[in-house]
């Protein structure tokens, strides 16, 4: 699509064959434009699926804290209210935005057509911060399971440099969590198809223990008197408020994460209609999944006299009471498979926001730059692992609760977005639409930013150190936005992308907000 002004016409190029093609470079350097290509949609429904259960989810693994922090009742409780007032909300608002604007990028150009290019930019840059966070999270689990068979792998064993109190440590466990990636970067560098075909697989492999841990546990509620997995509610000296807060942070970090696959828009097969189904199947999946095992494992008895025991690896444990050493192993294997699904998954869809950002002109040219054979973001893919193994080094818990801050800030841009967009473009085409109205938008859109209230507030009494990180890695990306401009955008035009799927309403040029200059009137064209 040619750009607007002074700039001289590109054609858009196609997708290297039998690859996925992100961003292809077009034109002789100075004010030429970068130029999404235009993908193979390939990423089916089942793969679609995969992918939103390993963004999301990837299994109950980690919901023990939520128990060993609040107590069993209101872990339950936890369980059950998030996806009311958070997880429904955002998935419903991915729905929409992601069906009606389902172009690589997804929620950056959500922003970026609702409030502008900075916005856009914030929203972008502070997603890709926050999967330094997100996504070095896995590669950690990874090990601290493989340390539960052999302890001299765990964190702190032959360590090389630490600081920070131990907080940064380089050693050992770096040094396999690393290793956990190389092959997980080859995979995604073979394309996305690949991932999402890998991710249903993996789904199945690592659900399977998780339907037997159910089985044995709702028999033993049946079958012995005097089980109840929601005693105690709270723990001893906790009140039910404090109770709620300590482990809201927790639950939210396993529902984050609907938005995630929306940046590789260009290639889901059919979105208008693929995406929204494949949400409508993701949210009940990813809550039973986390419901029912978590049932099963507080009626094993496992810490019964003691709830503030429990913590991450419980599951095994509880599996090893119910069913013997057999279930324990395959809770264990499943949590190494869980994790090589999320970071996958993950790594799939962050490494396309730098790709994005690159091809606007805001990061260096060569991260929009894809494989000649498969088409991916092989540059953006190397250069976020990179990021993650520094971030490998970090303590789990620090990054976990900083990870939640930042990525809420992402999100109530998100949320934002759908609100101006209804209100700007009323007559846009939605093929799935938020129900009730404007008021059916408010209560979605409330019910998140209360939610995000509430964790602010926990984060800040119970671990200010997060807090400060991710307000400051929200901060920080807003603040990065002029020195990019500078340096890189300077008057480069924004990329060219494929608007064919997007329809904002009669008159309304697409490309007018999608592909703005930096200095270009915010007011839509309208096409005469």
């Amino acid at each position: 699509m040619a750009k607007r002004g002074d700039v001289p016409a590109v054609s858009k190029p196609q997708a290297p064959v039998g690859g996925s093609g992100v961003v292809s470079e077009q034109g002789a350097p100075g004010g030429s434009a970068l130029t999404l290509g235009v993908l193979k949609r390939q990423i089916t429904l089942i793969p679609l699926v995969g992918l939103i259960y390993f963004s999301v989810s990837g299994g109950p693994y980690g919901l023990e804290n939520s128990v060993g922090s609040s107590g069993p009742g209101m872990a339950m409780l936890l369980i059950i209210v998030v996806p009311i007032v958070f997880a429904i909300p955002c998935a419903l608002m991915n729905a929409e935005l992601g069906s009606a604007i389902p172009i690589e990028g997804g929620y950056y150009y959500w922003v970026k057509a609702a409030m502008g290019p900075f916005a856009g930019f914030v929203e972008g840059m502070s997603s890709w911060l926050t999967s330094f966070l997100d996504t070095a999270l896995y590669p950690v689990l990874f090990v601290d399971y493989l340390a539960t068979w052999f302890p001299g792998v765990a964190r702190g064993q032959h360590v090389a440099f630490s600081t920070f109190g131990g907080n940064v440590s380089i050693d050992l466990h770096w040094v396999i969590a690393i290793a956990f990636m190389v092959p997980l970067i080859l995979l995604n560098i073979r394309g996305s198809k690949l991932v999402g075909d890998t991710s249903a697989v993996l789904t199945v492999v690592i659900l399977a223990p998780f339907v037997i841990l159910t089985a044995l546990g709702v028999w033993r509620m049946l079958t012995v008197s005097g089980v109840n997995p929601l005693h105690p509610t709270v723990l001893g000296g906790q009140s039910k408020v404090s109770a709620f807060n300590a482990g809201l942070a927790v639950v939210i970090w396993n529902y984050i994460g609907f938005d995630s696959i929306t940046t590789a828009g260009d290639e889901i097969d059919r979105p208008k209609r693929t995406y929204p189904l494949a949400l409508a199947i993701s949210v009940p999946l990813i809550m039973m999944s986390y419901l029912l095992p978590m049932l099963a494992a507080l009626a094993s008895g496992l810490h019964h006299h003691d709830p503030s025991q429990w913590t991450d690896g419980d599951f095994a444990l509880a599996g090893q009471a119910l069913g013997g050493s057999w279930l324990k192993v395959l809770i264990i294997v499943g949590a190494g498979v869980a994790n090589v699904g999320l970071f996958s998954s993950l790594l799939l869809s962050g490494s396309r926001v730098p790709a994005v950002l690159a091809a606007d002109r805001y990061l260096p040219r060569s991260l929009a730059k894809t494989h000649p054979k498969y088409g991916t973001p092989v540059t953006a893919i190397l250069v976020s692992c990179a990021f993650f193994a520094v971030f490998c080094a970090m303590d789990f818990v620090t990054l976990l609760d900083a990870d939640v801050v930042l990525s809420l800030g992402a999100l109530i841009l998100e949320f934002a977005a759908l609100v101006v967009l209804r209100k700007r473009f009323p007559n846009m085409a939605r093929p799935f639409r938020v129900p009730g109205g404007w008021f059916g938008v408010t209560l979605i859109t409330a019910l998140p930013l209360a939610v995000t209230v509430g964790v602010v507030w926990g984060t800040a009494t119970s671990e200010p150190a997060a807090l400060w990180m991710g307000l400051g890695g929200f901060v920080l990306a807003a603040l990065l936005y002029l020195p990019c401009s500078w340096w890189w955008k300077r008057d480069h035009p924004d990329a060219a992308v494929e608007v064919g799927e997007v329809d904002f309403g009669p008159g309304v040029d697409p490309a007018s907000l999608l592909e703005r200059r930096r200095t270009q009137d915010p007011v839509p064209v309208v096409v005469a």
